[in-house]
């Protein structure tokens, strides 16, 4: 089995994640969405037919989804997935420790300080040592594996349906935002509710791919 889903994930954990402006941003919610792996292993299904929160991708790529209240978003996984018998686990190979619930407080920490303190390593590495009791040698360690988490390309994307505000061909209702980088976008509309199938095309290489057609507005 190479996908995972997870349905009727605690609120508290999809209410924790949080817009994507940047990469640190991105990084939060992937050790949100694990964190919700590491603490519901009770909540994984074997079909996804009655909706799902989470699904983890982890052989043709390596990916996250989750649903939405309008849409979905998606974010390659970092991380190695190791597959138990009775659960599913995470390991960072550059400095070869588990994503634990302590490695994830630690990144977290790191993606606070680093915001709330003009992006500066020395503050990072500071709090680490202060909040988690580490010696300066081991903070460095878990610094520059956050550094090497930040700077990867995340493969972030989403799929909103925006009623609200929606103007015609400007901001179709129905649209795929595709982040290329830090600061740049593409945005394409979509004639209807983009559902797992569409994701799947766009996301798995072994499947058929979708066209942008039937519009006067192709390219």
């Amino acid at each position: 089995m190479n996908t995972f889903f997870y349905n009727k994930i605690p609120r508290y954990f999809i209410e924790n994640l949080t817009a994507v402006r940047e990469p640190i941003d991105n990084l939060w919610n992937v050790l949100v969405v694990i964190e919700a792996i590491n603490s519901s292993p009770d909540f994984l299904i074997e079909s996804y037919e009655n909706g799902f929160d989470i699904a983890l991708f982890s052989t043709n790529f390596k990916r996250f989804l989750i649903k939405k209240i309008d849409g979905y978003f998606s974010m390659s996984n970092p991380f190695q997935v190791i597959v138990g018998d009775e659960n599913i686990s995470f390991t960072c190979d550059i400095i070869k420790e588990s994503v634990s619930g302590i490695f994830i407080s630690i990144m977290k920490n790191a993606i606070t300080t680093y915001k709330e303190n003009n992006y500066s390593h020395e503050e990072s590495i500071l709090s680490m040592s202060d909040n988690f009791n580490l010696e300066i040698a081991e903070c460095i360690k878990y610094y520059d594996a956050f550094v090497y988490l930040i700077s990867g390309e995340h493969g972030y994307f989403r799929f909103d349906d925006d009623p609200v505000n929606s103007n015609n061909h400007i901001h179709p209702r129905y649209h795929l935002d595709i982040f290329c980088t830090n600061s740049s976008a593409l945005k394409i509309g979509t004639q209807k509710i983009a559902d797992l199938s569409t994701f799947m095309a766009l996301a798995d290489k072994t499947i058929d791919k979708k066209y942008l057609a039937d519009s006067p507005l192709v390219l």
